[in-house]
């Protein structure tokens, strides 16, 4: 945890204790002035720099640096006019002002003293690149010359030794299969290379029917078959074709059904490009 982490928690354990006492004026750290972020952080520093140095002493340098700003005595805090309630002696202070400060020690001690997160192994997902709207190339290593995806229910097409973009939560789930299947690190597009969006198309059904004209019952097959690949897709999976196919932001409170059906009426209206 940083020093600003911790100065913010000082900070509004100081705020709520102030509440407590019925002093209300205190913002939070979001919105407290430059200069009470500043003496909140200077604070932090001296007890994280000295850990055996007391409340009165972490005062006695808190004062020198006010006085050293030109603030003085007074007994409201107006910070324009550089006056402070806390500028005097340690022992002047009132019994209030005594707790803030060991309040404040003690927040500083207990959140420096918090362990790191241990660091999360990198998945293999993160170290794919996220291709164009938010996919993911997946590239199948099996031995058949293409696999199509029934464990997860999306159809999906893979080209043997192809990198097909996937949706991230299908890619997930695919890429645990390490001996079938592995990510594929992201290039800039060639000129001759397919789109994204064509090798989607071309990964949910046969590239014929996406990419050469047909016979009306032909086309109509082609089509059946997307409906009933969007009425395999989950959420995550309805989400990225709506988005790629017709940049259509979907309601993910709505249930899954309902996306599914609003997917392939927005299928039957545009078709796929």
């Amino acid at each position: 945890m940083n020093r600003e982490q911790i100065a913010r928690v000082a900070h509004e354990v100081n705020r709520a204790y102030c509440a407590s006492l019925g002093d209300h004026t205190q913002p939070d750290w979001a919105h407290a002035p430059d200069w009470q972020q500043a003496s909140a952080l200077a604070g932090v520093e001296i007890h994280l720099t000295n850990p055996d140095a007391t409340p009165e002493q972490s005062h006695e340098s808190w004062l020198a640096q006010k006085l050293a700003e030109g603030w003085i005595y007074g007994e409201v805090k107006d910070a324009e006019l550089k006056l402070h309630p806390c500028c005097r002696p340690y022992a002047e202070l009132p019994q209030e002002q005594r707790a803030k400060d060991f309040l404040f020690r003690a927040v500083v001690h207990a959140m420096a003293a918090i362990p790191a997160p241990a660091p999360v192994p990198a998945q293999p997902i993160v170290a794919a690149a996220i291709a164009t709207n938010g996919l993911v190339p997946v590239v199948y290593i099996g031995h058949r010359a293409q696999h199509i995806d029934g464990t997860y229910g999306s159809h999906m097409q893979f080209p043997r030794g192809i990198a097909v973009p996937c949706p991230p939560e299908l890619a997930a789930k695919l890429l645990r299969h390490a001996d079938v299947f592995q990510s594929a690190p992201s290039q800039p597009q060639q000129e001759d290379q397919p789109s994204t969006a064509e090798l989607v198309a071309a990964s949910i059904a046969p590239p014929f029917a996406i990419s050469q004209p047909q016979q009306e019952d032909q086309q109509e097959q082609q089509d059946q078959d997307v409906r009933d690949t969007i009425g395999f897709m989950d959420k995550g999976a309805l989400s990225n074709f709506a988005k790629t196919y017709f940049k259509v932001d979907l309601d993910q409170r709505k249930g899954v059904d309902k996306l599914r059906r609003e997917v392939t009426g927005l299928f039957d209206q545009f078709g796929i490009a």
